[in-house]
């Protein structure tokens, strides 16, 4: 009998998509301006990246298009997106971390709110098909196993935010060096406790992957979108914001940082240490 592989799952969502899509007119022609690597008409550009939900869809597609083709270069994986999700399942922990790092960091300087979890367990694609017509299309995408389940669980296991959350699953990885090296320090995982609110979750979920490692104009970067984001959003969701910048702060401690005083200052304090990634 042949038993599925053990993969790590990544499971990416962007948050606050249900409310975006009720509360916007589909514009097909804005997504399809936007979709395309160059504008044919400078205008209908200009019109799509002001419909809020044609932004976000568009923006979380191309960053995720450009992440898995600079991870394609470096190890083999799967990637099955749809809608405003994705599930990515690669070989090893550093791996998938090294890839949601980098989706994170380009979708929040985006201003685009994502959250992403890290499992890991069994992982089978067995299907995908698209047979379209004139009329319409029958599409499917068959993959199944205890990593799917588990990424999907920690994502929603309530923690708030925009963060890399890890289910207990990946977490007992960290020891393993084949899915932490630890002869490759600049790509070792690197994670902080989660809140002490937080870890009481009945998924288990406790740690976090710090993604706070940028170079210092793209550090202010996505410093002042986080804050764009926080100013801009309805009360309902700025609790999502506000943890968010303070899983950012126990980052900023963990890198030997200063605790960070007021999390809704614009601009961050200088730096003690100095970043090793640009």
């Amino acid at each position: 009998m042949n038993q599925a592989e053990d993969r790590v799952v990544i499971f990416a969502d962007v948050l606050g998509f249900s409310a975006l899509t009720e509360g916007n007119t589909l514009n097909v022609e804005a997504l399809k301006a936007l979709d395309g690597p160059f504008a044919s008409n400078i205008d209908d550009l200009l019109l799509a990246h002001q419909d809020p939900l044609a932004r976000v869809f568009s923006a979380f597609h191309f960053s995720l298009r450009a992440t898995l083709q600079l991870a394609q270069m470096r190890h083999r994986f799967t990637a099955i997106t749809f809608s405003d999700s994705a599930f990515i399942a690669t070989n090893h922990l550093v791996e998938a971390t090294d890839l949601a790092v980098g989706l994170m960091q380009s979708l929040l300087s985006q201003k685009v709110p994502v959250r992403i979890a890290v499992a890991h367990g069994s992982f089978a694609a067995l299907r995908f098909r698209s047979d379209i017509t004139a009329g319409g299309g029958d599409h499917a995408a068959h993959f199944l196993g205890t990593g799917v389940v588990r990424a999907n669980a920690a994502e929603g296991c309530g923690i708030k935010g925009l963060r890399i959350l890890l289910h207990p699953s990946a977490e007992a990885l960290l020891n393993d060096p084949a899915h932490n090296p630890p002869i490759a320090r600049e790509r070792r995982v690197r994670i902080v406790d989660c809140s002490p609110t937080e870890i009481s979750n009945t998924v288990g979920v406790t740690h976090e992957v710090d993604y706070w490692r940028f170079g210092r104009t793209a550090e202010a970067k996505a410093w002042h979108a986080l804050q764009d984001m926080w100013k801009d959003a309805p009360a309902v969701a700025a609790s999502h914001y506000e943890a968010t910048a303070e899983a950012i702060r126990r980052m900023w401690i963990a890198q030997g940082e200063a605790p960070l005083k007021n999390l809704r200052r614009r601009t961050l304090p200088k730096r003690i240490q100095r970043m090793p990634l640009a």
